[in-house]
């Protein structure tokens, strides 16, 4: 890994910017937005970012956050580019992710995709689930389709058909076909998106899918200190870290820790991902 300037703190310091203009935008659109995963945990247990986090992780109710990711890019500033496979057709996640294009954040997973490689955080959806428990089995199957085809990758949670349609989906050269699929598979993972429903989810990573939320966990926001600055997170936070993480006030942070900074390629928070085109990502042969 090429450790230039390779320091944590300085990560959290631009993704913490970046965090403050999308609040602003946020709030000057009458968006709702809550603290997520990681980063709520960090945010109730000291107010802080976790040291050895990589990302800053927020959700956001499915109609706000179809509206935010679709604003012009011209929204975010010289610096800043909003990242969806429509904005960034390389780009192989179901969830958005706000980047600096005048930084650098090269993961192993991520370093062959011809794509902004600057350093993010993470805009997930939160998703309505339907009441009827059957509808709500074939919405969370579409949203397991759903990502396998963006990722293209075949399921690798659920049932065996569910495994082997998935590879059956994948295995066609048709890009337009993949695409046509996707958006189907899509429509149905968020069909319950217009129902008063008592249920959601994040349609985000594999875990995310697992977890059946409550809609009242989100139907209001606290204000909440956070790095020195007040951002929202949902009243219901006490119950959706505890479905998540368990004890969340037992469990020592060092344990919760993945293995995020050992995929770190290369880490730059004053040098533009461009330069590193060939070098460290897309790299041929």
């Amino acid at each position: 890994m090429e450790k230039v300037n390779f320091d944590l703190e300085e990560l959290h310091q631009v993704q913490l910017g970046m965090l403050e203009k999308l609040i602003e935008v946020c709030e000057e659109k009458q968006f709702t937005y809550f603290l997520a995963f990681g980063s709520l945990l960090g945010a109730v247990r000291n107010h802080k970012i976790i040291e050895w986090d990589d990302s800053i992780d927020v959700v956001m109710p499915y109609e706000d956050y179809v509206t935010l990711t679709k604003l012009p890019q011209n929204t975010w500033g010289a610096d800043l580019f909003m990242q969806t496979y429509d904005s960034d057709s390389q780009y192989p996640r179901i969830y958005a992710k706000l980047r600096n294009s005048s930084t650098t954040l090269i993961k192993a997973d991520y370093a062959q995709y011809d794509m902004n490689q600057g350093i993010y955080i993470n805009i997930m959806p939160l998703v309505r689930l339907a009441d009827d428990k059957g509808k709500r089995a074939k919405q969370i199957r579409s949203a397991r389709l759903y990502k396998a085809l963006t990722e293209e990758t075949p399921v690798s949670t659920g049932s065996l058909f569910l495994r082997l349609y998935s590879e059956l989906l994948l295995n066609t050269s048709d890009r337009q076909k993949l695409k046509r699929l996707r958006e189907t598979y899509k429509e149905r993972a968020v069909c319950a998106g217009a129902e008063n429903t008592e249920s959601c989810f994040v349609l985000a990573a594999n875990k995310s899918l697992e977890l059946v939320l409550s809609q009242e966990w989100f139907a209001s926001a606290i204000d909440w200190e956070f790095e020195g600055r007040i951002v929202r997170i949902p009243a219901g936070w006490k119950e959706w870290l505890t479905l998540r993480y368990g004890d969340y006030t037992q469990v020592p942070i060092t344990e919760l820790q993945s293995d995020k900074i050992s995929k770190f390629v290369t880490l730059n928070t004053h040098k533009s991902y461009v330069d590193y085109k060939g070098k460290t990502y897309c790299v041929e042969g």
